[in-house]
């Protein structure tokens, strides 16, 4: 399953305070992160069979579905921001036996930690809960992230070809609770994020004005938001969907009065959209727009989320992007895939039509290793702007919330 699905966050490409979101979350089971077990593993109970009863293929429904017990999750980290690396994540599943729950989405709690080859570490734990029969879905997070990222200084035209490092050792609490309004597939809720962090940053030399709009960057800085939300999703799979959408606003407040440093606002409306073509055949379509209102810190703004494109390179006030990608069913449990997506970042609206395009494309293919669940897991080949290149392994959707 994808953690982006839990916390209603963006993939493997992120910004500061989301890459330590993910360096608890999505890193344990998200776009790139592959899972790998035994083909038993050990419960309270007894063995349980990864090998599927219908085809005998390799499967972990069983597990998802019934069992209590750990699993160990290996990381690899491919994402060109903070170059590669590795690390683990131990999971305790607590299976939610509710008979009215027809989701049967497990209650996990998990610790992890990683590390990429650009001295980027991460550490922390994470707990989601499903109370009852689906109603109120919970997760907690606290995390410590030392993160080193490269510095665009908002598509500043010396910066973008010249970007510097930047260092954010920071720690992160979230609580989040959404809710179900009765029967239908409405969800409110909201989110409160703590996330302070300890910036230092290169300086040019014989660049004083670079090295001015670099000290922005520095110093001691302090997020303090609620994030209210409302989603609808119909989705026929919350984890690999085929078919329906899941679309709504997350609307963001930083407020000095919860001891962040700034006040400022976020608006991010969202569309995720998944029908089938033709027999075995899948599209799927994204479209985002993130708005900043007020004085955020840099590491804090928007910024364009493609595959293939590095984090915080193309980041301003104001970022769209959309996305497509199509699956083809090939063999068995075995599909093709093929994607491309094109973004702006730009600081007003009025400003819209002179910033720059980013797009992406790729192809990979998908392992359907969860039958039950419908959880597909595979590879990405992706290129961005014509000459970055990343790749990303993938378990659950690629997009989600």
């Amino acid at each position: 399953m994808k953690w982006g699905y839990l916390m209603r966050t963006k993939s493997w490409v992120v910004n500061s305070r989301k890459l330590s979101i993910l360096a608890i979350g999505i890193l344990m089971l998200s776009s790139n992160v592959y899972g790998q077990s035994d083909t038993t593993i050990h419960s309270v109970q007894k063995k349980v069979s990864f090998k599927d009863s219908l085809d005998g293929a390799f499967d972990i429904s069983e597990f998802l579905k019934t069992r209590k017990g750990f699993m160990f999750v290996p990381v690899i980290v491919t994402e060109p921001a903070v170059g590669y690396g590795g690390g683990g994540a131990l999971l305790f599943f607590h299976p939610n036996n509710n008979p009215k729950n027809k989701t049967k989405i497990p209650n996990i709690t998990g610790v992890m930690g990683l590390a990429t080859e650009n001295k980027t570490w991460a550490a922390g734990a994470m707990h989601f809960h499903v109370f009852g029969d689906d109603k109120v879905r919970t997760l907690t997070i606290l995390a410590k992230p030392d993160v080193f990222i490269k510095y665009y200084g908002q598509n500043n035209e010396f910066l973008s070809n010249h970007p510097v490092t930047l260092n954010l050792n920071a720690f992160l609490a979230v609580q989040r609770a959404q809710l179900r309004l009765g029967e239908s597939r409405w969800f409110v809720g909201g989110q409160y994020m703590f996330f302070q962090t300890s910036n230092s940053i290169d300086t040019i030399p014989n660049k004083p004005l670079i090295n001015k709009l670099l000290d922005r960057v520095s110093g001691v800085s302090t997020i303090s938001m609620v994030q209210p939300m409302v989603v609808y999703d119909n989705r026929d799979n919350i984890f690999s969907p085929t078919k329906g959408f899941n679309t709504g606003i997350i609307f963001s407040y930083n407020a000095t009065w919860l001891g962040a440093d700034d006040d400022y606002y976020k608006l991010n409306p969202f569309l995720l959209v998944y029908t089938p073509v033709v027999n075995k055949l899948y599209f799927s379509f994204r479209l985002e727009e993130n708005s900043i209102i007020g004085d955020a810190p840099d590491y804090a703004l928007p910024f364009v989320q493609l595959r293939g494109i590095p984090a915080m390179q193309y980041q301003s006030n104001n970022t769209v992007m959309s996305a497509m990608q199509w699956r083809y069913q090939l063999y068995g449990r075995w599909s093709v895939l093929a994607f491309t997506g094109a973004g702006k970042a730009f600081e007003d609206f009025n400003e819209f039509n002179e910033a720059e395009w980013v797009y992406d494309y790729g192809t990979g293919f998908r392992y359907e290793i969860a039958r039950q669940f419908g959880i597909q897991t595979g590879l990405d080949f992706a290129w961005g702007n014509g000459d970055e290149f990343a790749f990303y392994i993938v378990f659950g959707t690629s997009w989600n919330k």
